[in-house]
């Protein structure tokens, strides 16, 4: 996907993505994609995709200008879920997909696979689906996670008109072996919710056809859609989490709500922050990309981590604008655009 913020002077100082692939006991290869070095830089981030992505979305995020601050300094590892790399192959029709908190449980072994030390704390930075994995990972193994940062992120089990769109669009995907209308619609709605038909967000949309059509494997998309689809309610482990989390969901997100009452379950404030970006579908990444980067930053900061990072834009105008009637912490994140 083309990003007009992707700042092409500072690309040669953004490690390349090198290709890590981890065999798993139980669930196969998973494709891992990583930035940096995991040993001798100081911070390491875990990122997890979101349905009808992988780790390119990552990638790009990264080249962008709000996140030169963050490169060199921090080594980033993208993991896809079981078969969501560009232009995989089918996973057998015996394969049994893992669930999301199989998902989370397996991470840990994936970043030991890649170096990092089993006492090592990472930032969890996850999107929808991943979000999800994300948050398993850190109520199931609190002691490896520093904070995290969480873009639409969901809790509940999925409702009943969710759960028969993506029940549809999975049959489709894994029977039917390649991209339908209905799936697309529904990823879609999934990413950007019902603004899909607006002009301003016409090269977006062009970007996720053209992701979704010549980039991902159907067949394995559809599995992941299954597992996201039958994830289990969490929302009961959320009343004694007191990792530093950073929400962020877009106002015309169709997440929206259950974001915000994440952010009300969550038992202290005092480490947390919820961000709800003015006039976002949900794609934040796409629509506000330079923001969020620079918020993500401002709130790392904000719980003592990556304390030198410059603060040459960062207070100024790193706000994603924000329409809440949750009661947040005043902090910087309260000013800018």
């Amino acid at each position: 996907m083309a990003d007009s913020n992707i700042d092409t002077a500072s690309m040669a100082s953004i490690p390349e993505p090198v290709e890590k692939r981890v065999r798993s006991e139980h669930f196969g290869d998973f494709y891992c994609y990583v930035q940096g070095d995991p040993v001798h830089q100081k911070h390491v981030v875990v990122t997890f995709h979101d349905i009808g992505l992988n780790h390119t979305s990552w990638v790009k995020f990264i080249s962008t200008k709000a996140m030169a601050p963050m490169v060199g300094k921090v080594c980033f590892i993208h993991i896809n879920a079981p078969g969501q790399q560009d232009n995989a192959e089918d996973l057998p029709d015996t394969y049994r997909y893992p669930k999301m908190q199989e998902l989370a449980e397996e991470i840990p072994g994936i970043l030991k696979e890649l170096g990092v030390p089993e006492n090592r704390e990472v930032i969890g930075l996850g999107e929808g689906a991943g979000s999800n994995v994300l948050l398993r990972l850190a109520m199931k193994f609190p002691k490896r996670i520093l904070a995290l940062c969480l873009l639409e992120c969901t809790t509940t089990s999925a409702g009943f008109s969710e759960w028969g769109s993506e029940k549809v669009a999975s049959w489709q995907l894994k029977h039917g072996h390649k991209m339908t209308a209905n799936a697309e619609k529904y990823i879609l709605w999934h990413h950007l919710g019902r603004r899909t038909h607006s002009t301003e967000y016409v090269d977006i949309v062009k970007q996720y056809h053209e992701n979704l059509y010549k980039m991902m494997n159907a067949h394995n998309l559809g599995l992941f859609i299954d597992a996201f689809c039958n994830r289990t309610n969490i929302n009961n482990h959320l009343k004694d989490f007191s990792l530093p989390v950073f929400l962020v969901t877009g106002s015309k997100s169709p997440h929206v709500h259950e974001v915000e009452k994440i952010y009300e379950m969550l038992p202290s404030k005092k480490n947390s922050q919820i961000l709800i970006a003015k006039d976002v579908g949900g794609d934040i990444k796409e629509e506000n990309s330079n923001s969020l980067a620079e918020s993500l930053q401002l709130f790392l900061q904000g719980v003592g981590i990556m304390s030198s990072i410059p603060l040459s834009r960062l207070g100024r105008s790193a706000s994603l604008g924000q329409t809440s009637k949750v009661p947040r912490r005043q902090t910087s994140f309260d000013h800018g655009i």
